[in-house]
């Protein structure tokens, strides 16, 4: 067994033996109890019964004349022995016949029942348990006829029989006890084993998974805290597999998207070396570009890590927006001019302020309009607005840049803002995208408390939306 195990069983063990041992002592006690209560209350009404019976038969009588006959019917089936002395301590009768005509002193008997007749001493009954000896003490401290003697130390008299029915009821409730507690125990220790197995099953996976198992998964088998356990640890494994596979995804795209360039630049400068290409400014302006993309994937690449990592350092001022989406619609509209694309913006007045980064807004801005123009054709349109709008109940700005390109595929946009994920891999390389631009969109946006969505119709075209809060006036 497991260390936890072991605990298991020890407090399951300690708690059963304390649990049944006091039970079991208790109801020992309140059995003993109750069954002396019971003997007393029947030894009294004995006591009081006989007690009675000699009174009328002295009354009858006049002395005590061929009492000892009477004394051993009214013994009965009880237990002990009757004596019977008369007023001056003269044994008359005995129920075991040994002592008729000595004195009380020689057995040492004292404080017998007290037999009294209008007031006149008849004499006095003691009663011996079976136990008792010829010198044992007499029981009952003079009482008067029908006197409630419930105190009378005759009635805690018991007997052998009833004190052996007694042990063997104690004793039936310490075996019952004990067979309890081994019951208890046995049914714990299965409740136990059930809680131990799937904490060794997840033992078991997550050192599988530590290993590199990253596909282990556990049963779920309940819908109990250990349900809920193992549901975490599915999910927490099927997070760490998917990040993984994100991570390998990535290393090999970035590796992809750095041979290229380095590949073009390799080729022109062996070209070059070896005679093939002229060191003219054609050659040179190859190895310039593709340096440039370098440069730019490398700082896309060190923007998102830091925006990630939330250590993306951020020049926070309240500013107009607008003034950033006139700005950047400016510089697109040359690029949408020689691609013979109409660029319209509805930017309103009384829009609300913002705090950000201006450097990083314009960053956001011009990813979406350079994505939008890679993705329209020529003779199309791209769209840029602005309207103040309330956002999970916050108030705060939309930009949205909305084109008539060839939208995006339904199964393809839930991924559109991941790192180096492109709907057409070979286009989207070959118009010089690297598949950074709307993942940086996405982090910076959210920098600055906003969020980012996209809606598209496939072939009818595309809207990417980021919203950002209202500055607190």
């Amino acid at each position: 067994m497991s260390r936890l195990s072991y605990k298991i069983f020890g407090a399951l063990l300690l708690t059963v033996l304390l649990s049944v041992g006091l039970t079991s002592f208790a109801a020992n006690q309140l059995t003993a109890s109750q069954f002396r209560q019971y003997i007393i209350r029947g030894n009294t009404e004995f006591i009081t019964s006989v007690e009675s019976a000699l009174g009328t038969y002295y009354a009858q009588y006049q002395g005590w004349d061929n009492v000892n006959g009477v004394l051993i019917q009214l013994l009965g089936s009880n237990g002990g022995r009757l004596v019977l002395s008369d007023a001056s301590g003269l044994i008359v009768a005995d129920t075991q016949n040994k002592w008729i005509g000595y004195q009380t002193d020689e057995y040492s008997l004292s404080n017998g029942t007290l037999i009294s007749i209008s007031g006149t001493d008849a004499g006095y009954l003691y009663w011996i348990g079976s136990q008792g000896s010829g010198s044992g003490s007499g029981y009952g401290k003079g009482m008067q006829s029908g006197q409630n003697n419930s105190g009378n130390a005759a009635a805690g008299i018991i007997s052998e029989s009833q004190q052996q029915l007694l042990d063997e009821m104690n004793r039936s409730i310490w075996l019952s006890g004990g067979l309890a507690g081994l019951a208890a125990l046995g049914l714990g220790l299965l409740l136990a084993s059930q809680i131990i197995r799937p904490l060794k099953a997840l033992s078991r996976s997550a050192r599988r998974i530590a290993g590199g198992e990253l596909s282990q998964r556990v049963k779920v088998d309940s819908r109990d805290e250990l349900g809920e356990l193992a549901e975490s640890f599915n999910h927490m494994a099927q997070s760490l597999e998917t990040n993984e596979q994100s991570r390998q995804r990535l290393l090999a795209d970035i590796a992809h998207e750095l041979r290229t360039p380095l590949t073009v630049i390799e080729g022109t400068v062996d070209g070059i070396l070896d005679g093939v290409f002229e060191a003219d400014a054609q050659h040179l302006t190859t190895i310039k570009e593709e340096s440039a993309t370098l440069t730019r994937l490398i700082k896309d690449l060190r923007d998102i890590s830091l925006a990630e990592s939330g250590k993306l350092k951020l020049e926070m001022t309240q500013l107009d927006i607008a003034d950033i989406i006139r700005r950047q619609a400016k510089q697109a509209s040359i690029l949408a001019k020689d691609k013979s694309i109409a660029l319209l913006s509805d930017i309103p007045a009384n829009l609300s302020t913002v705090t950000g980064d201006a450097t990083r807004l314009n960053q956001i801005t011009a990813n979406l309009l350079s994505n939008a123009l890679r993705h329209t054709p020529a003779g199309g349109q791209i769209s840029l607005s602005l309207k103040n709008m309330l956002y999970r109940d916050k108030p705060g700005i939309m930009v949205s840049v909305t084109d008539n390109g060839e939208g995006i595929p339904p199964a393809d946009l839930p991924h559109i803002f991941d790192r180096f994920y492109r709907v057409n891999t070979s286009r989207a390389r070959s118009e010089g995208g690297s598949g950074l631009g709307l993942a940086i969109v996405k982090e910076m946006a959210e920098a600055h408390g906003g969020y980012v969505w996209a809606e598209s119709l496939l072939g009818k075209g595309s809207t990417f939306n980021y919203w950002l809060p209202a500055s607190h006036t």
